[in-house]
């Protein structure tokens, strides 16, 4: 059912998610933050519905992060504010209705929920991997074999190709193609809502990238290194970093890994928000950890580092210093 929110309140939410994601809430501010809620029922139902939001659609995050960073009244944070309000006021007919890229993965062929790694096989006999919370369509015909990746993350190992005429394997991003020249590879959608950017990382093989405002401007990529690329450019490629695949045997490996790295990666595996405070963000963490069981690993983290877990709500975590 889809409840009609007043828009007013859902202004009033987005602006409250944008403050908690940006910090601790002063005692003031918590007082206020509760006694907006309670005042009205509007209020409280704008914000379960903004909880939804953010716990359910995993590229608003990164849109509260920028627009906590932004300078206030900046073009910038008055764009998140507003679609971020218009997403809690028209809750999900809007995202089931909506053409635009993030929303796509409601309505995709294939998809994984939150915490989900599946593997699948294609026609062709490829195999595919895919990450949490990741959403495709699959279009094969006589011209090529296209996985489009809406959301999240896939592994791809290609086989060959058994028709007549060879067709080309391709991965298309909201910013562009990937081609598969024999190959064992990973593409995520990441970036935000404002600026969407994929991630290609080549464990055997290589693959050409054409963004989609250059398709003739190819890179290519060979094993053992990994890039970005947006509409219009492909960045300086890197060595691939280590246990990038680990995620494939459903297990984080870290090693000196920034705390703000790890739970960024938590936290695509849970609903909700998970927030660190900066100036714990970079200390290092070393461990294995299950990620079937992103919560367990939270416990884990408390247990082992000097930092606590504030629960301001049920969707909502933050991880403090102890």
């Amino acid at each position: 059912m889809n409840v009609a929110i007043d828009p007013r309140a859902a202004r009033a939410a987005a602006q409250w998610l944008v403050r908690l994601h940006a910090g601790a809430l002063t005692p003031s501010e918590q007082q206020a933050f509760q006694s907006w809620r309670a005042s009205d029922p509007a209020h409280a139902a704008a914000w379960q519905r903004a909880e939804l939001v953010c716990g359910t659609l995993a590229s608003v995050p990164p849109a509260l992060r920028q627009a906590a960073d932004a300078v206030p009244k900046s073009p910038q944070r008055r764009a998140v504010l507003y679609g971020l309000a218009g997403l809690i006021a028209a809750g999900p007919a809007l995202w089931l209705a909506s053409q635009s890229a993030p929303w796509q993965a409601w309505r995709a062929d294939i998809r994984t929920a939150r915490g989900e790694i599946r593997h699948l096989t294609l026609p062709d006999g490829t195999q595919l991997v895919l990450n949490t919370d990741t959403a495709i369509d699959v279009r094969f015909d006589d011209a090529a074999r296209l996985v489009v990746l809406h959301a999240g993350e896939i592994h791809v190992a290609t086989a060959h190709d058994g028709a007549v005429s060879a067709r080309p394997f391709l991965v298309r991003s909201s910013n562009g193609a990937v081609r598969a020249l024999g190959t064992r590879f990973s593409v995520r959608q990441g970036g935000s809502v404002l600026a969407p950017r994929t991630q290609v990382a080549v464990s055997e093989g290589a693959v050409e990238i054409a963004p989609s405002q250059a398709p003739e401007d190819l890179h290519r990529v060979d094993a053992g290194r990994q890039g970005s690329f947006d509409d219009v450019a492909v960045s300086a490629l890197t060595p691939l970093s280590p246990h990038t695949d680990a995620w494939l045997r459903g297990v984080l490996i870290a090693e000196r890994m920034p705390l703000g790295e790890v739970l960024e990666q938590v936290a695509c595996y849970r609903y909700g928000v998970l927030r660190c405070d900066p100036a714990l963000a970079a200390m290092p963490v070393d461990g294995i950890f299950q990620l079937n069981d992103p919560d367990n690993i939270l416990l884990l983290l408390q247990r082992s580092l000097p930092i606590r877990l504030a629960r301001r709500t049920r969707y909502w975590i933050s991880v403090e210093a102890a």
